[in-house]
């Protein structure tokens, strides 16, 4: 038996999850959902996470998962989907890895969509589609590779990327100040949701955003009335969300 679990907010690294979890017929798990269940012993014979790369690392909420989890597989793969460079994101998880004596074996990262559209901006189509047929062609070769039982390693140590990360930390307890809701907003809770937080409830028809936002950019990209706004994401910038990923399928709520 193969596990995959994963964690997505636009649905990047949920497609990969899904087109790998076909080709080993595996079970996917969504890391959202299952941080709000009571830890558990993870048995199979192949253990596969799948996340993308905030600020060159991998999610708090990975971390908090990999921390708190025991797992019992003799090939275990960490994935990283990433727009721009996925940094120090698999060493983070090696290191975790290590200090858990759990065994690694394979290391890989996926080029996706660039989703952090606060900073970034919105892609060119151009660019966009450019990206999806990387992503989908390394997810296929990454898929046989694990088929195969193939195994490789990771240099473990990152500075720089360790150094941009602690500025990110730093920084998000601020993040929740950035976020602005606009009249058009329904109070359909579909932010709430998706958010793989948890960082989101709605009080009085309005969303209100927590403390421990991931960045994730879920609730500006699946938002159906583009109600939501952040930095320079306003209610009119141009959404994106992987195409052949649909919102019921990021929903996180139990």
């Amino acid at each position: 038996m193969t596990k995959l679990f994963y964690f997505s907010g636009t649905g990047n690294t949920l497609w990969s999850a899904k087109k790998i979890a076909e080709i080993l017929d595996g079970q996917l798990f969504n890391i959202g959902v299952e941080m709000r269940k009571p830890a558990e012993t993870i048995e199979a014979d192949r253990v596969i996470l799948l996340f993308p790369a905030y600020a060159y690392q991998s999610p708090l909420l990975v971390r908090c998962f990999l921390d708190r989890s025991e797992f019992r597989s003799p090939y275990m793969a960490a994935l990283t989907t990433f727009g721009s460079d996925p940094g120090g994101a698999l060493a983070e998880v090696y290191r975790i890895f290590k200090r858990k004596k759990t065994p690694a074996s394979y290391f890989a990262a996926i080029p996706s969509v660039e989703n952090y559209i606060p900073i970034f901006g919105p892609q060119p189509e151009k660019t966009k589609q450019r990206r999806l047929a990387l992503q989908e062609k390394a997810t296929e070769k990454i898929a046989q590779d694990i088929l195969q039982r193939k195994t490789n390693s990771v240099w473990p140590l990152r500075p720089l990327s360790m150094g941009i990360s602690s500025l990110f930390k730093l920084s998000k307890s601020f993040f929740v100040k950035g976020f602005k809701v606009s009249a058009v907003c329904n109070g359909c809770g579909v932010c709430a949701r998706i958010c793989p937080a948890a960082n989101i409830v709605i009080e009085k028809g309005k969303p209100v955003f927590l403390r421990r936002c991931e960045q994730c950019q879920a609730c500006l990209n699946w938002c159906p009335r583009r109600a939501i706004g952040y930095l320079r994401f306003e209610p009119d910038t141009c959404q994106y969300h992987h195409p052949q990923v649909s919102v019921s399928e990021m929903y996180c709520s139990l």
